[in-house]
C-alpha cells in the first residue's frame, strides 16, 4: 500500500510553477486539472487533465491521468499513463516518481526503492529526500512478515537486515516529516530488541551449562591429582565441548522467540 496520499500527490511540488506548453486552454485544463488533484477532487482532476491532453501532447498530463487512476486502485490502467509520459519524457521525474509508487502499491517496494537510490540517491532536494524516506518505510513494512491481525513481525536474520537498513537510512536522508521519523525510531529499537540473546528455555539451559562446567572441572581435576595431561585435556576439551553444543542449542535472538510464539498466526510470510 501507499503510506499516504501525500505520496501520491507530493511530487507535484517539483512542477508547481510549469504548465507546459501548448494552447492557452490546455495550460488552463491542466492548471485546474492539478489544483483538483491536490484538492483530492479526482473527478476534477480527471477531467482537467483529459482536456489538456486532447488538445496537447505533454507528460505532465499523462502523470496527472495516473496519479488519478492510482488513487482510485486502477493500477494498470494507471501503469499505461505513467509508461506514456515517460515515452514522452524518458528523465521526467513526474512519472518516474509515478511508476515507483505504483511499485509500492504492488507490494514491490524493495524494487521502487533500488531505482530510487540510483536515480536519486544523492540529492538534496527534500522532496526526492522525501520520496526516498517513504519507499524505504514501505520497504521496512512489506519486508516483515504480517499475523492475522496485521501485526508486523521480524521472521528471519534477511528481514532484520532490511529493516535495520531501512531503519538508518531513513533517519540519515533527515526528512521533515515527524511519522516518518518516529516510524525509523521504532523500527530501530525493534531491530536492537530483536538481536539481544535470550536463553530458551532457561532454566534448562542454565542447568546444563552448570553440569558441563563441573564435568570439565571434575575431569581437570582428576587429571590433575593422577597426573595425566591427556585427561586434563580431555576435561577442557569436553568441557567446552558441551558448553559450545548448549549455546547454539539453547542461545536465541529475541527476534527469533518472538517468531516462534506468533507462527501460528503469520498470514503473510514476507521476504525470505
Amino acid at each position: 500500500m501507499l503510506r499516504t496520499w501525500q505520496d501520491v500527490t507530493a511530487k507535484w511540488r517539483l512542477a508547481m510553477t510549469d504548465d507546459g506548453d501548448g494552447p492557452t486552454a490546455a495550460r488552463e485544463f491542466f492548471a485546474a486539472g492539478r489544483a483538483a488533484l491536490l484538492a483530492g477532487r479526482l473527478d476534477e482532476a480527471a477531467a482537467g487533465f483529459e482536456h489538456a491532453a486532447s488538445l496537447r501532447t505533454h507528460p505532465h498530463d499523462q502523470v496527472g491521468l495516473g496519479d488519478v487512476l492510482l488513487a482510485r486502485g486502477r493500477k494498470r490502467a494507471a501503469a499505461a499513463h505513467y509508461l506514456t509520459a515517460t515515452r514522452l519524457d524518458p528523465d521526467n521525474v513526474l512519472a518516474v516518481l509515478g511508476l515507483s509508487q505504483l511499485k509500492v502499491a504492488g507490494d514491490n517496494a524493495e524494487a521502487a526503492v533500488r531505482d530510487l537510490e540510483r536515480r536519486y540517491g544523492g540529492t538534496d532536494d527534500p522532496v526526492l529526500r522525501y520520496y526516498l524516506a517513504s519507499t524505504w518505510c514501505s520497504v521496512g513494512d512489506q519486508t516483515r512478515a504480517s499475523t492475522d491481525d496485521e501485526v508486523l513481525v521480524i521472521t528471519s536474520e534477511y528481514q532484520l537486515r532490511v529493516c535495520e537498513h531501512a531503519a538508518h537510512r531513513i533517519l540519515a536522508l533527515g526528512v521533515h516529516d515527524p511519522e516518518l521519523r518516529r516510524g525509523a525510531e521504532r523500527l530501530l529499537a525493534e531491530v536492537d530488541a530483536g538481536r539481544r540473546w535470550q536463553w530458551r528455555p532457561e532454566g534448562i539451559a542454565v542447568s546444563l551449562a552448570v553440569l558441563a562446567v563441573s564435568l570439565g572441572l571434575i575431569l581437570v581435576a582428576v587429571g590433575g591429582v593422577t597426573g595425566s595431561p591427556a585427561v586434563v585435556v580431555a576435561g577442557i576439551a569436553l568441557g567446552s565441548a558441551l558448553l559450545y553444543l548448549i549455546v547454539v542449542r539453547f542461545r536465541r535472538q529475541a527476534w527469533q522467540t518472538r517468531a516462534d510464539s506468533l507462527a501460528p498466526r503469520i498470514t503473510k510470510t514476507g521476504a525470505v
